[in-house]
């Protein structure tokens, strides 16, 4: 679906989206600080007033994440639910799975370690739908 980045540290975020009938996926990748959180909110919330069946935020590129830029996936997760898209958090790596995990925003968001894993459930259900209709 879209290529990784490689970033130097210190990097601010680089914010890569790619949209399909079924989902839309908001790739991140460097260091989500205070240099880049609006770029994201914003893109996020562009996507979301899309209303795609899901929205994926895929933070898997990433080497820091921020307390803001947490503060912005919740805030992108009520606006989702509120909008009735779907919005899974793709993360794996320590820097961003251990601040979730330690604020317990893992418990209010939808987490998955692979991007694979966040489109699925929604191909799945595509394939139920399919075959009942």
């Amino acid at each position: 679906m879209h290529e990784k980045l490689a970033c130097l540290p210190g990097s601010p975020a680089r914010i890569l989206i790619t949209a399909t009938a079924d989902e839309t996926v908001v790739a991140v990748s460097a260091e989500l600080d205070q240099r880049s959180t609006s770029r994201l909110r914003e893109a996020l919330a562009d996507e979301t007033s899309l209303g795609p069946p899901v929205l994926v935020a895929d933070l898997s590129g990433l080497t820091f994440c921020s307390v803001s830029g947490l503060e912005v996936l919740t805030e992108a997760a009520r606006a989702a639910a509120a909008a009735g898209v779907e919005f899974v958090v793709v993360a794996a790596q320590r820097a961003v799975v251990r601040p979730l995990r330690v604020l317990g925003l893992d418990r209010e968001l939808r987490v998955v370690g692979r991007l694979a894993e966040a489109v699925a459930r929604n191909a799945a259900a595509r394939t139920l739908a399919a075959e009942v209709g």
